[in-house]
C-alpha cells in the first residue's frame, strides 16, 4: 500500500479544490477536475490520488456542479438536438440571403435595355464623316 501524502500537500491540495470551487484558479483553466486538482497544487496526479479525503471531496464538489446545471436541461441529447437546430437555422438563412442576391442580380440584368441601332438609317460609308 502506497503511504498517504504528509499534511503539507494535503493542506495544498485542499486550498487547490477551494480555489477550483470557487472558480478562481491560479495556475489551471477553470474546469473541475482531479487533474486540474493536482496541477492547482503543484503535485502530481498519482500523489493527488493518495489523498484520499481530499479526493472524495473532489468528487463530490464534481457531482455537486453537475447538479447545479453545469449540464443543459434535458441532459447532452437535448444540447445536441438545440445545436443542431441552431445549425440548420443559420443554413436558413444563408439560402435567404443567396436567394435574395440572386433576384437583385435578375432585376439589374432586366433593367438593362439593350442598344438598338435605328433599323432605318443608312449605314455609312467609308469617307463619311458627318455625325
Amino acid at each position: 500500500m502506497t503511504p498517504p501524502v504528509s499534511r503539507t500537500t494535503e493542506e495544498a491540495l485542499r486550498q487547490a479544490l477551494a480555489r477550483l470551487v470557487d472558480g478562481c484558479p491560479t495556475r489551471t483553466d477553470r474546469r473541475l477536475t482531479v487533474a486540474n486538482l493536482a496541477r492547482e497544487a503543484g503535485v502530481s496526479r498519482a500523489t493527488a490520488n493518495r489523498a484520499t479525503a481530499v479526493l472524495a471531496a473532489c468528487h463530490e464538489a464534481i457531482a455537486a456542479a453537475r447538479v447545479r446545471g453545469a449540464a443543459p436541461a434535458g441532459g447532452p441529447e437535448k444540447g445536441r438536438e438545440e445545436r443542431r437546430t441552431a445549425h440548420i437555422r443559420a443554413q436558413h438563412i444563408q439560402v435567404r440571403a443567396l436567394q435574395k442576391r440572386q433576384e437583385e442580380q435578375r432585376a439589374s440584368r432586366a433593367a438593362v435595355l439593350p442598344f438598338r441601332r435605328n433599323a432605318h438609317a443608312q449605314p455609312r460609308k467609308k469617307g463619311d464623316e458627318t455625325l
